[in-house]
């Protein structure tokens, strides 16, 4: 008898052990930490997004050359974005969540780029956007650092091309979705970052680009170039 407990109190411990290694980022992070990891998902995710965006003149016009659409190509000229943004290379062998961010983001550009190369390349009027392109990759992106941190792109209800990008939709069990969309509706440009609960939020309002309002117009919205354009929210666990 005596054995047998000790023996099930050793596999207990065993498991905690396991679990315990299994989820180190969301436990052991500290407040300043999840800043730092926030900042970087948005810094990612504005580069890897501006790729698609520069690309857009291109693409509405099916001009769009094969080889500049390749996902080497695309994965390139982010990693030459993130480095004129940063100020350094992007180092995806860094260590701790920071480093786990950055490959995770870059698996799910490339998979995304690679998916579409034929819709880029086909091209035509609003055939691939920006923000079409940024839903997708936070989808895969959300996949893989999930107790690590979550990324996502929304916008205030009347301002919503599609409905499936609505607060309440994909930030749907967050803890965060109501202090979001109180931000949103103030239509405020100044980000927040700070700790919420047991997380820490950041809050990145977008300013329109010309694209977007012209886009936006077709589908009978009225916007100005530089003002809310929705907003990118890092919400990262931390102790």
């Amino acid at each position: 008898m005596i054995r047998s407990i000790a023996a099930r109190s050793l596999a207990l411990a065993f498991a905690a052990a396991l679990s315990a290694l299994a989820f180190p980022a969301a436990a052991q992070l500290s407040e300043e930490a999840g800043k730092q990891v926030a900042q970087e998902v948005k810094l990612l995710v504005t580069e890897g997004t501006a790729v698609i965006g520069d690309l857009q003149p291109a693409i509405n016009g099916g001009k769009v050359e094969k080889d500049k659409a390749a996902p080497d190509a695309l994965v390139a000229q982010f990693k030459a974005r993130y480095q004129k943004a940063s100020g350094a290379p992007l180092d995806t062998n860094a260590k701790g969540v920071i480093g786990e961010v950055r490959r995770a983001y870059l698996q799910a550009f490339t998979s995304v780029v690679t998916r579409y190369q034929s819709n880029i390349v086909k091209g035509g009027q609003d055939a691939f956007v920006p923000a079409f392109f940024r839903a997708q990759v936070l989808k895969e992106f959300n996949q893989l650092t999930t107790g690590k941190v979550q990324a996502y792109a929304t916008n205030r209800d009347a301002e919503l091309i599609n409905s499936d990008w609505a607060v309440h939709k994909v930030m749907k069990g967050s803890t965060l979705v109501a202090e979001v969309d109180a931000l949103m509706k103030t239509g405020g440009l100044d980000p927040v970052v700070k700790r919420s609960g047991n997380s820490v939020m950041g809050y990145y309002p977008m300013k329109l680009a010309p694209a977007c309002v012209a886009c936006h117009a077709q589908n009978g919205l009225k916007q100005t170039e530089g003002g809310f354009g929705g907003a990118l929210v890092a919400e990262v666990p931390v102790r």
